[in-house]
């Protein structure tokens, strides 16, 4: 029995004895029929009965405090349907090829990977980025102070620090210009705290970089701070699908919440304007800063940055357990494995058929899909329904719940529906071993050339929005939060704070203090260039000014959530305009970041 059920039934049976009470007080001969007294009720069936009450009386108490589900849940699955699914287990793996090779390796996004067996289940992930992988290796990180150890660069004399990445072939017998590539993706792997920093200096601060033989090198490649792009934002490397009908703003806020690391990405073009030229079989790679950080100069591992990462989630496809209707319910739970209940939870439902005597098929459709395109050829209509599991393990459950718009029960009394889902793992792949002899990831198929994955990070719980909170009308509000109310006007930081409570599932202090932390949203109007643009061509937008409170923040933790609160309020722009975000913490003079005018996801300047 739940524990909010058990509450509602404790106070419901304390108020009947009250009432038996004032009762047995105000109507003495009656009460002495029942056998009631102001303390005690001397029959066991009049006891029973009070109890019976009392229960009915919770449960209908709990579905009052429930407010409607059956409306809100349906206003959600059609405006918002991702928030009521689980967010799955996520982390970031690497992909090794042959030493030898001398083209990269396509891993696409999508590639299915699987672990070892726990509890007679393999947990299954997939990609969610399009990565290259080369027969290189990215080892000695080394980030300097000035002095500046470094070939000369127009930019050196501005440049407080120096980060040093020495980039080597597999194969000690080739050289760069055998493969020459011109772009690779790093992922910046560390402590949360130092990723952070140094993902910080690479997007904000960044100067200047140079490929070159050593330090000493007078003829070094150099390349413009424009050619390293943070990775990770684009509808291509989303981590989870997400339906069209929803704001892809939500997206990054969803995955922000559940794996930070998603963002740790950076693609470093035109390497092929040294590769292609060079004999040797291993470059230097230096990037000139700014700003300096001297704890992260003292404690930066040599293997900060890796190449052929990309970001896995335990989602994938299966189909569910047949299901029978009996019509003698209103809703019936979708089972993925009947043998293993606790080891799978449905993501999404994708289609539901029904299983004709001869072996054929026929479509059901939701209810308002239904309603609004009526195309005759569905055998049946459904909606879904997503309750809080009895069982924290199982995380939560998804019935399906038959819809008769003719009220006309068909003449075969039981139907059998044949149901594809998008599945997870629930809470399965965070007891995976992690380190050490841990067994490593393998793909499933189509992968044969990849010699060998490992889990950088040990993969995350899987998250829900708490069912039991009551907030559905809470969620629907996202329905007033457009860009006015987020940027304008006094109640702005608390309309953004209220949509990145809603996104935090983890509900940590952590993230509790952090969402607390914003203290004011500012907005003026503003003129840009838009690229390309003729001369004299210029567009209206906002300035944004995010303010942090200082006390409450590690200056170098701020960056990575003002950066995804920076693309969240870029995608709500409108046409021909654009936001421009700053960032600032309380007390301090200078802005922490300062973002380019940005439309969506297209940077304007």
């Amino acid at each position: 029995m739940p524990n909010d059920l058990t509450s509602a039934y404790q106070r419901e049976l304390e108020a009947i004895r009250d009432l038996a009470a004032q009762f047995a007080s105000d109507h003495p001969k009656i009460a002495q029929r029942l056998r009631l007294t102001r303390d005690t009720v001397d029959d066991p069936h009049v006891e029973r009965l009070l109890e019976g009450v009392a229960f009915l009386s919770a449960r209908t108490q709990q579905r009052l405090d429930d407010e409607y589900p059956e409306l809100t849940d349906a206003l959600l699955n059609i405006l918002y349907p991702h928030y009521l699914a689980p967010v799955p287990s996520s982390s970031v793996a690497q992909f090794f090829c042959m030493p030898d090779a001398k083209t990269p390796l396509p891993v696409a996004a999508g590639s299915e990977l699987q672990t070892g067996a726990l509890d007679d289940v393999r947990c299954r992930f997939r990609t969610t980025m399009p990565i290259e992988v080369w027969p290189i290796r990215a080892h000695d990180a080394r980030l300097m102070g000035t002095p500046i150890d470094a070939p000369a660069h127009p930019a050196s004399h501005l440049a407080t620090s120096c980060l040093r990445v020495t980039l080597s072939l597999t194969d000690q017998q080739a050289q760069f210009d055998e493969i020459a590539p011109s772009r690779l993706r790093f992922f910046i792997h560390g402590a949360p705290a130092q990723a952070i920093q140094l993902y910080e200096l690479l997007c904000q601060h960044t100067i200047g970089m140079a490929l070159a033989d050593g330090p000493n090198d007078v003829r070094p490649t150099l390349l413009t701070p424009s050619q390293l792009q943070p990775a990770g934002f684009s509808p291509e490397e989303a981590l989870l699908p997400w339906p069209e009908r929803s704001f892809v703003g939500f997206r990054l806020l969803t995955e922000y919440f559940a794996l930070p690391e998603k963002f740790l990405f950076i693609d470093i073009d035109g390497l092929d304007a040294r590769t292609v030229v060079s004999d040797k079989n291993k470059i230097d790679l230096f990037i000139y800063f700014d700003r300096s950080f001297p704890e992260l100069q003292r404690n930066l591992r040599p293997d900060a940055l890796k190449l052929g990462c990309a970001p896995i989630v335990n989602l994938f496809p299966g189909q569910c357990e047949p299901l029978r209707l009996t019509h003698t319910q209103t809703d019936y739970p979708i089972d993925a494995d009947l043998a293993h209940p606790e080891a799978y939870e449905i993501w999404q439902v994708q289609s539901v058929r029904e299983i004709e005597p001869d072996g054929s098929t026929r479509p059901w459709r939701p209810l308002y899909q239904e309603l609004a395109h009526d195309t005759g050829d569905s055998a049946g209509v459904y909606t879904l329904i997503r309750r809080a599991s009895e069982f924290v393990a199982l995380g939560t459950e998804t019935r399906l719940a038959p819809i008769d718009l003719q009220l006309d029960a068909p003449e075969n009394a039981d139907r059998l529906l044949s149901i594809d889902a998008l599945l997870t793992n629930g809470a399965l792949p965070s007891r995976l071993p992690f380190g050490g002899s841990s067994q490593p990831l393998q793909p499933t198929e189509g992968l044969g050339s990849v010699t060998a994955i490992d889990c950088l990070l040990p993969p995350t719980q899987s998250w829900r929005a708490d069912l039991r909170l009551r907030n559905n009308w809470r969620l629907i509000s996202h329905l007033t939060l457009g860009r006015l109310s987020l940027v304008g006007g006094p109640q702005a930081a608390a309309s953004l704070r209220e949509i990145l409570s809603l996104y935090d599932m983890r509900r940590s202090e952590q993230t509790a203090v952090a969402i607390s932390s914003l203290v004011a949203v500012d907005a003026r109007d503003a003129i840009a260039r838009p690229p390309g643009g003729k001369l004299g061509s210029f567009c209206r937008g906002l300035d944004v000014t995010l303010t942090f409170e200082a006390s409450r923040w590690a200056e170098d933790g701020l960056f990575l959530l003002a950066s995804v609160i920076e693309r969240f309020l870029a995608l709500h722009v409108t046409i021909n305009t654009f936001v421009r975000t700053t960032v600032r913490l309380t007390g301090r003079p200078d802005p922490v970041a300062r973002f380019p005018a940005r439309a969506g996801y297209r940077t304007l300047l």
